[in-house]
């Protein structure tokens, strides 16, 4: 027989405090700083993407409305801690090294809920990430995003049961003008 044991497939995943994380949602996050040249440069050596819109004011401008920087860069770049915060990512290590829930460098303080206090899972894999550009972050921007639940959902595998989750998050710039809505979705056993 394939799949899991007969007590894995009957072990509901998806329980009512599961069920009742969709729709909940962080506050406001207002990123630390703005979108500034040094923070592009450094991505997009870094991706490798040179495209001249980056850098070059005369050649972006027309279209642009001036310099941009990459789209996604506001995944990484809107997330960070300010410098006076501190970092967790030490004590995470040496508490746990095989945790795979990280955290020292994201704002874990607006994070949503946790999933696994929800529900019998303790394993995630990244299963992919779909991104909506409305336009480019410019420099200057100051950046607020929210995140929130959109689905889970309890499927069967070879291997068992699994929730196949959906989160969003929302970015925007200083005139309420949305930049990007991203959608990772992940697998939870």
């Amino acid at each position: 027989k394939q799949g899991g044991t007969l007590a894995e497939e009957e072990k509901v995943l998806l329980t009512e405090a599961a069920k009742n994380l969709i729709g909940q949602t962080t506050g406001v996050v207002e990123m630390y700083g703005v979108v500034d040249g040094e923070t592009v440069r450094r991505l997009i050596h870094a991706i490798p993407d040179q495209d001249p819109r980056y850098w070059d004011e005369e050649l972006a401008n027309p279209r642009y409305g001036g310099t941009t920087a990459p789209p996604l860069m506001l995944s990484y770049a809107a997330n960070r801690k300010p410098p006076w915060e501190e970092d967790q990512m030490s004590q995470i290590m040496n508490d746990n090294w095989l945790d795979d829930s990280g955290g020292g460098m994201s704002r874990k303080e607006e994070a949503l809920p946790s999933l696994r206090d929800a529900a019998p899972v303790v394993s995630h894999l990244h299963a992919g990430d779909e991104f909506e550009i409305f336009q480019y972050p410019k420099l200057g921007d100051k950046i607020f995003y929210q995140s929130k639940w959109v689905d889970i959902q309890e499927k069967t595998g070879r291997r068992g049961k699994f929730l196949l989750i959906t989160t969003e998050t929302r970015y925007w710039n200083q005139d309420d003008e949305t930049i990007c809505i991203t959608r990772a979705v992940g697998i939870e056993s």
